[in-house]
């Protein structure tokens, strides 16, 4: 199983209608494809989480909007993980982790980027690097091997 690096950009909005609208729109208009957005509340802000390409773009939109008085904003390496759709496939992650004494700050998924391949399970961890090498080297299991009732 290969890991994937990404840079994740946690924008920290006021909680008021037409924020999260305009950062999105501020990243299309700099040409930025949004892989994944993620949003939740953090004491009375929201928090949007933006993986996209190309991050350097994404990074620059996020240096404008800072300009502007949006904000903090706080770029986090993140790691994406291929997924079976299988039962459990979450768990087996999340297992894993704990097993390697790694802890994970959160996740979630996000479609296949592009459309093309499988899900990512995308992992915000303490030890980025030492969790990319567990994950690499894993001994993963195959389709089917968990039981369960959802992908979580």
């Amino acid at each position: 199983m290969t890991p994937r690096a990404f840079t994740e950009f946690s924008i920290y909005l006021q909680q008021r209608p037409g924020e999260l609208a305009g950062v999105l729109e501020a990243a299309q208009l700099a040409g930025v494809e949004i892989h994944s957005v993620s949003t939740a509340e953090h004491l009375d802000r929201g928090c949007v989480r933006i993986i996209g390409s190309p991050e350097e773009a994404l990074s620059q939109v996020c240096e404008r909007l800072v300009e502007a008085g949006v904000g903090p904003v706080v770029e986090s390496p993140v790691v994406g993980v291929e997924i079976d759709n299988r039962p459990g496939v979450v768990r087996d992650l999340a297992l894993l982790m704990a097993d390697n004494k790694i802890n994970v700050r959160y996740c979630y998924l996000i479609p296949a980027i592009g459309g093309n391949g499988s899900a990512l399970c995308v992992f915000r961890l303490d030890e980025h690097e030492r969790a990319m090498s567990v994950i690499r080297n894993a001994d993963w299991p195959t389709k089917g091997a968990s039981g369960g009732e959802s992908a979580a």
